[in-house]
């Protein structure tokens, strides 16, 4: 039997220090609209502290990866980049300030934030199998994300938002040409990154269930 269990998403911003104040609270608002957004799609809760660090509970854990994903493409946009430790596992209380909760996942996903050096994203479950699976792929997914553009994580971070919508539909949303949007999709490798995506979520489904 597949007990259900949450997602916790801890992170920080990357050399927060080196931002100048007025980018800096653009970022924080952007990052906030974000999590609102993200809050109706998969009704996560958030926290931002501490300036440059947040914690985002899920409880349908199967979109942990692709909320993290739009995370992170949101800020490589901005020329931002961003350490996130993702967790699948027990919460034993889930209060209204979501940092001061406790269970399994949340100290997964905190220890992991702070043994984190070079890479930008770890993946942790309280489930062996599951664990050993995404703890290793979401390395090379992380090196991918890496090497893209400004440009071209925000046109992948668009098409994430906005699956269904053809390429042309996209262009106009970005104010791009279709051609060069499809140029860009092509060049961030989106097809491959989202049947990454689907992987994951299928894995975590099967390992982990499913709040519905």
């Amino acid at each position: 039997m597949v007990t259900c269990l949450a997602a916790v998403i801890t992170g920080d911003i990357v050399a927060s220090q080196k931002v100048d104040k007025t980018k800096y609270e653009q970022i924080l608002k952007r990052l906030k609209d974000l999590f609102d957004d993200l809050s109706e799609r998969y009704q996560l809760r958030f926290d931002i502290f501490r300036g440059d660090e947040f914690q985002l509970v899920l409880p349908h854990p199967a979109h942990a990866l692709r909320v993290a994903t739009l995370i992170r493409l949101t800020l490589l946009a901005e020329q931002i980049d961003v350490r996130q430790s993702i967790a699948v596992g027990p919460i034993d209380q889930l209060r209204d300030n979501v940092k001061s909760s406790t269970g399994d996942a949340f100290v997964r996903s905190g220890h992991q934030l702070e043994e984190m050096k070079s890479e930008l994203f770890r993946f942790s479950s309280s489930q062996p199998e599951l664990e050993w699976h995404l703890s290793v792929t979401i390395l090379l997914f992380d090196a991918h994300l890496t090497s893209l553009t400004k440009t071209e994580a925000l046109v992948l971070s668009c098409y994430l938002f906005h699956p269904d919508e053809p390429h042309k539909s996209l262009a106009e949303r970005l104010d791009k040409s279709r051609v060069n949007t499809t140029k860009l999709l092509n060049a961030s490798a989106y097809s491959v990154v989202d049947t990454y995506l689907a992987y994951t979520q299928a894995l975590i489904e099967q390992h982990a269930g499913d709040n519905q």
